[in-house]
């Protein structure tokens, strides 16, 4: 049989990652030790601990002083000295230094008790050279079967510490002497260790970890002096009870499972939990713990300052964010209120002289006012719609959309729009799967998009379209907002100046902008960002100073045709045929405007305040042919009056009105078959158009 197969039927050897695996594939009958299987019990111990260790560990043993050590000492070798190190013998191989560890390691196996070394000056070998190397180590004795078999090494390389600062050297003396609290302090404790069992291993005695034996039932049954140094107990009070007496009363159930666990001969790696000072406190304290025939050792380290940093960094981080959003919203506000009022100067102004000249008696110019105020309306409303896409509260209209046809059907506006300064490229790939979308704030957001490209292009260029497919995996690191699925991809990509980095982490944010004042309001990529998110899709830009941009737009792939969408044309001064409609609008003034519309039309109008009432008229009335209302009504909103409406008028046609979308107006299959949406504020011809094709369907 195999030195590996044999190896590894022992259980001590388990685990251990790259050297507990060069340990079980080691031909250990043929050295000094002889096979594991008959290495004494104490040798057994300290190699468990070592393998199961995150600290550097070097054990040499017998009068060969043959070499063990862990992965954690092994990064701490040349690669020249590693893997050789493994069953060396100590002397030959550290013949450089050995001046200086060998009288310590003869004291030791000579009974003479541990050793501490704290900053202590070794050369150590780097790529085939003596370096001068510090280190913090202790040797501490094993025993055998006649006296000291051997010594362990509990190590750390401390150089760059001694490297790091002039700080640090003022500490040296500090340290010196705190190396001389440790030595007298062994050498008082030199003989009680003696008098201990061998389950209380010697070597922790120096540590400053808190280390501890228990049973399989969780009671302690060994500890070291750090107990008392970091959490203010005696010996006596830990001793012959389980943790449960001095644990936080919500880390006790966790404990117990994890005991459990240990019990059933799995390795703990990192385990947390509180347990009280003497003062009262609770110190946070992590563990490791290997589980042995009968026992389990631990190892558990205090860390509550740097959990307390932690905390304090991520409330630090909390504010800072809390702080950013605040900033953003100041910044959305006070572009609002710039923008909001530049367009209410010119509506007031335009009416205010329009008023000064009735009263004058003098009509002539008056449409130059009217065209100034409509134009700042109308460049109002799309300033609302624009922040209602940003903020996903835009009312969309999806339908099945061919995205090449689309694409096809903008291509003449779109050369208009760029130039002829500029050429433009349309690549359609011949697959293409159908979205759905709202096709009209597609549209928008395309053109949005050529006339940043124009503008990035002062000198010519060139302006791409390209359409594609795209399956989007569980993950997908460029696009980290999308589920798994299909989408269809735009891909908008111009040959101009690009953006730097700072420029494109703000690009999305809403009024921030590049251009001169006066030459954009900073919010068509936000725009274009809500209505991409709001449609279950994303939106990325990659850009680099003077090298372009490509704009990638995704929206998800939709089963069926595509639904072709009719132009609207202007009025064509047709008159009503006396149909019925009813309006419901809480708005006094928008509901004035849009009966008096309809009856100069010749449309027999009836009008309602609220839900209720227009619920009232609704069944007074034998002939309705439309329903017109506002989404937004109090008391009973305009779709819960249209529900209640078509119990009674199952093939009532709804003409929602919304000044925004409510959540339910947003979701997907609020328009059911014979109704329609529009947004305030409206031409009151795209209304007419829109209520004259309602009631002639």
């Amino acid at each position: 049989m195999s030195a590996d197969r044999t190896n590894n039927h022992i259980d001590f050897l388990a685990g251990g990652g790259e050297m507990g695996a060069l340990m079980r594939a080691y031909d250990w009958a043929a050295s000094p030790v002889g096979p594991p299987a008959a290495w004494p019990q104490s040798l057994r111990t300290a190699v468990r601990i070592m393998l199961n260790t995150h600290y550097p560990v070097f054990v040499w043993w017998g009068t060969d002083l043959i070499q063990f050590y862990n992965d954690a000492y092994r990064q701490t070798l040349d690669d020249e000295q590693h893997p050789r190190a493994l069953g060396a013998r100590g002397r030959e191989f550290w013949h450089e230094i050995w001046s200086i560890i060998g009288p310590q390691i003869d004291q030791v196996m000579s009974g003479g008790g541990p050793t501490w070394h704290e900053d202590h000056l070794i050369p150590v070998t780097r790529n085939g050279k003596l370096t001068d190397g510090y280190w913090t180590y202790s040797f501490s004795p094993l025993d055998g079967d006649n006296g000291i078999g051997g010594v362990m090494v509990i190590c750390r390389d401390v150089t760059a510490d001694q490297q790091a600062n002039i700080a640090l050297r003022e500490r040296e003396e500090e340290t010196r002497q705190l190396a001389i609290k440790l030595a007298e302090l062994n050498a008082t404790l030199a003989q009680r260790v003696r008098d201990k069992t061998r389950e209380r291993d010697r070597i922790w005695n120096v540590s400053r970890d808190l280390l501890m034996v228990a049973d399989h039932s969780g009671v302690w049954r060994t500890v070291n002096p750090a107990w008392t140094q970091i959490l203010g107990w005696s010996e006596a009070d830990l001793l012959d009870r389980t943790s449960r007496w001095f644990e936080h009363p919500d880390d006790q159930a966790k404990t117990i499972a994890e005991i459990e666990r240990l019990a059933s001969g799995q390795q703990t790696v990192r385990f947390e939990n509180r347990l009280r000072h003497k003062d009262g406190s609770y110190r946070w304290l992590s563990w490791t713990a290997v589980p042995d025939e009968d026992r389990i050792y631990c190892v558990a380290r205090d860390v509550t300052e740097e959990r307390a940093a932690a905390e304090r960094l991520k409330a630090a981080e909390d504010a800072l964010r809390q702080s950013q959003k605040m900033e953003a919203v100041g910044q959305l506000t006070g572009g609002i209120a710039h923008d909001f009022n530049n367009l209410l100067t010119g509506i007031v102004g335009s009416l205010d002289l329009m008023q000064a000249r009735l009263g004058q008696g003098r009509i002539e110019g008056l449409t130059r006012y009217i065209d100034a105020a409509m134009t700042s309306a109308n460049r109002a409303a799309a300033l609302t719609h624009r922040l209602l896409a940003f903020a996903r509260r835009q009312p969309l209209v999806p339908k099945s959309v061919d995205v090449n046809a689309l694409v096809a059907s903008l291509e003449d506006l779109l050369r208009r729009t760029i130039g002829e300064k500029l050429d433009l490229e349309i690549v359609a790939a011949s697959d293409l799967w159908f979205t759905l979308c709202d096709p009209n704030q597609l549209e928008s957001a395309l053109l949005n998009l050529a006339i940043n490209a124009r503008d990035a292009m002062p000198n010519g260029g060139k302006l791409s379209i390209a359409t594609r497919n795209i399956h989007v995996g569980a993950i997908a690191a460029d696009m980290q907002a999308l589920i798994s699925g299909d989408y269809i991809c735009i891909a908008v990509t111009d040959t101009g100046t690009g953006m730097a980095p700072d420029v494109l982490a703000r690009a999305f944010d809403p009024f921030f902008t590049t251009k001169p004042i006066g030459q954009g309001t900073g919010l068509g990529l936000s725009m274009i960002y809500g209505f991409a998110r709001q449609s279950n899709g994303y939106v990325n830009i990659d850009s680099r100073l003077d090298s372009g941009t490509t704009v990638n737009l995704y929206l998800p792939r939709h089963e069926g045709s595509a639904v072709e969408v009719s132009a609207e044309h202007p009025r064509d001064g047709h008159m009503s045929a006396g149909e019925t409609v009813l309006v419901v609008e809480d708005e006094a003034v928008v509901r004035a405007v849009v009966v008096e519309m309809l009856q100069d039309e010749g449309y027999r109008v009836l009008e309602a305040p609220d839900g209720s009432s227009g619920l009232a008229r609704l069944r007074e009335e034998a002939r309705i042919d439309l329903l017109v209302t506002d989404v937004g009504l109090p008391g009973m909103t305009g779709r819960q009056l249209a529900d209640q409406a078509r119990e009674t008028r199952p093939a009532l046609k709804i003409l929602f009105i919304t000044g925004y979308a409510e959540s339910v107006a947003m979701a997907e299959g609020f328009l059911l078959p014979g109704m329609e949406m529009i947004t305030k504020p409206f031409d009151l011809d795209v209304l007419s158009r829109r209520i004259r094709a309602m009631v002639r369907e």
